[in-house]
C-alpha cells in the first residue's frame, strides 16, 4: 500500500512538473510559432508578436517590445503595423508621444491602403490637428479613399463634405482621378501627379512621391518631367541620390525637347563655366531658344550678352529688343535696364517720361537700382 501511495505521489509530482515546465498551452505555442516566423522576417508574424506584447497575451505586457516589432513590420510596408505605430506615437499613452513619427507612420499606412489610417489622416487634414497644415481638399481626398473601402465613418464624413463643400469634394474627386490615371500609366496624369506633389499647393508637398511619378513620365520623354528629374539629381539633398551625370543627361534631353526652363538652365550652366567665345555662343543659343518661348530670365541674359558682345558681336538693337520683351513680361531687372536706356538714350530715344514709367514698374517689382535712379531723375 505504501508503495502504491509513493507511486501516486510520484506521478502527481511528475505531472505537475510537466505542466509547469514542459506543457505549452495553445496560446503559448501560437506565440512561439509567431516569434520564430517574426525572427525569420515575416511582417505578418512581426505584427502578431507586437500585438501580443501590447495586449499582454501569453507574455507580460511590454509596449517597447511591441514597438520594436511594429517598426520591423512597418519597414516592410505592413500597413496595419504602421497604423498601430501611429496610434502609439500620437496617443503617447504607452510610449513617449512623438507627433512627427506618428504622422509619418500614419501617412505610410494610408499610402499602403489602410482604411482606418486614411480616415484618420483625412480628419487630421480637415482640422489641422497634430501640427498638420489644414487642407480641406486633401482631407476629402483621404476620406474618399477610406470610404471607397467601406469605412462607415469615412462615408459619413465624406457625405458631409459633399453637402457643405461641393467644390472641395469635386477637387478631391479630380485628384483621385488624376492619381488613378497616373497609376495606370497615363503620361499627362503622371506629369500632373508629379507636379501636384512637387508644388504642394493642393496636396501636401511630397518630393518622394513627386519623384516617383515624374520618373515614370521622364522615362517616356515628357519634357517637364525630364527637367524636374535633372533638378532632383543635381541637388545635394532630395528624394534621389545626387548624380551629376544623370542630372546633365536629363537636362540636355529636356532642353533638346524644347522645354524653355531647361533651355535656360543649360544656357546658364554654359554661361557660368564659359572660357571661350564658342562657349558663350553656345550659351547664347540656348538663351535665344528659351527667349522665343517668352522665358524672361533667358531674354534678360540674351540682352546682356548682346549688349556686352559675349559670344556675338555687340548688337545693341537685339539687346534692347530682348530687354523690352522681358520687361513687358514683368522682369524687374529688365524693366530697370529699359528705363535706364530711355533716360540715357542708349539704344532708345531719350525720354524722361518713358524712363520714369519703366523705372517705377521696376521699383514696384523690387529693383533697388530703379529706386536710386528715380531719386536722381527727380532731384
Amino acid at each position: 500500500m505504501k508503495t502504491f501511495l509513493k507511486l501516486v505521489v510520484l506521478v502527481a509530482v511528475l505531472a505537475t512538473a510537466y505542466y509547469v515546465f514542459l506543457y505549452k498551452t495553445p496560446e503559448r505555442k501560437a506565440f512561439e510559432s509567431a516569434l520564430a516566423q517574426a525572427r525569420q522576417g515575416s511582417s505578418e508574424a512581426q505584427l502578431k508578436v507586437g500585438q501580443m506584447y501590447l495586449a499582454g497575451q501569453v507574455v507580460a505586457p511590454d509596449a517597447n517590445a511591441a514597438l520594436d516589432w511594429y517598426i520591423k513590420a512597418a519597414a516592410q510596408g505592413n500597413a496595419v503595423a504602421a497604423y498601430e505605430l501611429a496610434q502609439l506615437y500620437l496617443s503617447g499613452e504607452q510610449v513617449p508621444r512623438d507627433v512627427a513619427a506618428g504622422l509619418s507612420y500614419l501617412k505610410l499606412s494610408a499610402d499602403k491602403g489602410n482604411a482606418s489610417a486614411q480616415y484618420m489622416l483625412g480628419k487630421l487634414y480637415q482640422t489641422g490637428a497634430e501640427n498638420l497644415e489644414p487642407n480641406a481638399v486633401e482631407g476629402a481626398f483621404w476620406l474618399m479613399k477610406s470610404a471607397a473601402q467601406g469605412d462607415a465613418d469615412a462615408q459619413n464624413a465624406l457625405s458631409q463634405v459633399q453637402t457643405t463643400q461641393p467644390q472641395v469634394y469635386e477637387q478631391a474627386a479630380r485628384l483621385q482621378q488624376i492619381l488613378t490615371q497616373a497609376d495606370a500609366g497615363d503620361l499627362q496624369a503622371l506629369q500632373e501627379a508629379g507636379q501636384l506633389f512637387l508644388e504642394g499647393t493642393v496636396l501636401a508637398k511630397n518630393t518622394d512621391k513627386a519623384a516617383f511619378y515624374l520618373d515614370k513620365a521622364a522615362q517616356a520623354g515628357v519634357p517637364y518631367a525630364l527637367y524636374e528629374m535633372s533638378v532632383f539629381y543635381a541637388a545635394d539633398e532630395g528624394p534621389l541620390p545626387k548624380d551629376e551625370a544623370k542630372a546633365a543627361d536629363y537636362l540636355n534631353k529636356a532642353a533638346q525637347a524644347g522645354y524653355a526652363p531647361a533651355q535656360y538652365a543649360l544656357g546658364n550652366q554654359l554661361y557660368q563655366t564659359a572660357q571661350t567665345d564658342e562657349d558663350f555662343a553656345k550659351a547664347l543659343a540656348w538663351f535665344d531658344k528659351a527667349g522665343k518661348q517668352n522665358h524672361t530670365e533667358a531674354l534678360y541674359m540674351s540682352g546682356i550678352m548682346y549688349m556686352q558682345g559675349q559670344g556675338t558681336p555687340v548688337t545693341v538693337p537685339l539687346a534692347i529688343a530682348a530687354f523690352k520683351q522681358a520687361a513687358e513680361l514683368g522682369h524687374a531687372n529688365a524693366q530697370y535696364v529699359v528705363g535706364q536706356s530711355y533716360w540715357r538714350g542708349i539704344g532708345l530715344p531719350q525720354s524722361k517720361e518713358r524712363a520714369v514709367q519703366w523705372l517705377e514698374l521696376a521699383k514696384q517689382n523690387g529693383n533697388t537700382q530703379a529706386e536710386a535712379l528715380l531719386a536722381e531723375i527727380n532731384k
